[in-house]
């Protein structure tokens, strides 16, 4: 593992070998305490387990480095997309999609809360970034509500306290809250005013964070509410909900459903008159929500025909940690040192490319090559034919070792490492693991906690 840059690995084997079903114990005793307290932690229901990350000091460094050069690089895209023709067209938004990423949300920096999702690669190229998450990731509070449950399992602690971590932002959420305000202050152009803020969520779909969202608010002294944003009223100057006016708007409908919501303007029209004439701050800008959370945008950085866009630096570093990504559209592009056809591209290198939709949630959207027969995939591949699909390369997810809840067995788990990003800058790691080669919480998925080593 420390090809990855992980360090302790052979320790962490050594403990969790001895004292797996304590470890185990230990860890159900503390989720008990947590669900007598409310003190919830999780969206969906997933096990827990006995494991953590330690990353070194050198990729924790390069990380950063890449991390918040590459944020740089998207929102280049959106100031390209607000001029360029061709960039416009490229991204094949519908008339209204169009109509709000002109919106100017008052604010500079358009993306402020998002989280690149990686894989390790054990190579020249520490990590390849395989989804922006730039409209509205999960995570921002329960990442670090997992951080502080593992440090309290005594068997882990064992490890954790011999060694000297970094406090990353993320384990507080006090890192999300105050960008929040930077961004409301920025828009006010006063730090007097505090907001009162509504978390956008549709009716029965209320995410457990979310609600959780209220009471990290309330502890900060900000009131806000849960809203459906088919139920405001927008008086001119004010939006209000229930009567009470709305400052801020945490917009957290992941963009593949906020879509279907657009089907019936009239409802949904309020909300978006207050966007468009800035009577609310709205958290993430539009033009995150439908330019670089697209995964169009990961073609795009890939493409030939918009390399003028971007500094010769900034091309190094989007060969270095993108994956080859290309728009489903007729044409050629080199693959593997051969010109050719995307059609032949795609049924010809079937087992190592990944079918995405542009808008996807939980991986609904996206269908690994090799999971499906040959005569599925080509069929897949015809009705998504010039729509807003792109192929991507198939990037094998690392390995870490998970011990059983009995005796000293181990089994092989798939992770992901995840980056938080807030104000353009790095936050703190993620990381989810399955046995799944989509890792997604809803789809068996669950969670380690990553620390870092100063």
């Amino acid at each position: 593992m420390a090809m990855f840059g992980l360090s302790f690995e052979e320790t962490y084997q050594s403990l969790i070998s001895e004292y797996a079903s304590q470890a185990y114990q230990e860890i159900e005793e503390i989720e008990k305490k947590c669900e007598d307290k409310k003190n919830v932690f999780r969206n969906t229901p997933f096990a827990l387990y006995p494991r953590v990350l330690i990353v070194d000091s050198h990729l924790r460094s390069q990380t950063i480095k890449i991390s918040e050069k590459l944020l740089n690089i998207l929102e280049k895209v959106i100031q390209v997309f607000e001029k360029d023709k061709e960039t416009q067209d490229f991204f094949m938004l519908d008339e209204i999609a169009e109509s709000l990423v002109k919106i100017d949300p008052g604010y500079k920096r358009k993306i402020r809360i998002s989280r690149f999702d990686t894989f390790l690669t054990g190579d020249a190229t520490p990590f390849k970034v395989l989804e922006n998450n730039t409209d509205c990731p999960a995570g921002v509070i329960f990442t670090g509500r997992i951080m502080k449950l593992i440090r309290q399992v005594p068997t882990i602690s064992k490890l954790l306290n011999n060694l000297t971590l970094v406090d990353e932002a993320i384990e507080s959420s006090l890192a999300f809250v105050s960008e929040l305000l930077s961004v409301y202050h920025e828009f006010c152009g006063t730090n007097e005013q505090m907001p009162t803020i509504a978390i956008l969520q549709p009716h029965g779909k209320v995410s457990p964070e979310s609600l959780t969202m209220i009471n990290v608010f309330s502890e900060y002294g900000i009131s806000s509410v849960v809203a459906d944003p088919r139920e405001f009223e927008y008086k001119g100057e004010y939006l209000l909900f229930d009567g009470k006016k709305v400052d801020l708007v945490w917009n957290k409908i992941n963009t593949a459903n906020f879509i279907p919501l657009l089907q019936d303007i009239t409802s949904i029209q309020p909300f978006l008159h207050a966007c468009s004439e800035r009577a609310i701050c709205h958290v993430n800008s539009f033009q995150a929500r439908y330019i670089t959370e697209s995964k169009l945008c990961l073609a795009y950085l890939n493409s030939s025909n918009f390399q003028s866009n971007f500094t010769h630096e900034e091309q190094d570093l989007l060969k270095y940690v993108l994956p080859w990504s290309h728009k489903l559209e007729d044409g050629t592009a080199q693959y593997y040192g051969r010109e050719l056809e995307i059609r032949e591209i795609a049924f010809e290198y079937q087992s190592s490319l990944v079918l995405k939709a542009a808008y996807d949630i939980r991986g609904d959207g996206v269908v690994i090559g090799r999971s499906l027969p040959p005569d599925e995939w080509k069929e897949r591949i015809n009705i998504c034919w010039g729509k807003p699909f792109i192929l991507q390369e198939f990037i094998p997810p690392p390995k870490v070792i998970v011990p059983a809840k009995e005796g000293k067995n181990f089994t092989f788990k798939n992770f992901s490492f995840d980056l938080f990003m807030f104000g353009g800058q790095f936050q703190g790691f993620g990381s989810k693991i399955s046995d799944n080669e989509k890792l997604n919480l809803f789809q068996g998925g669950s969670k380690q906690p990553v620390f870092s080593l100063t």
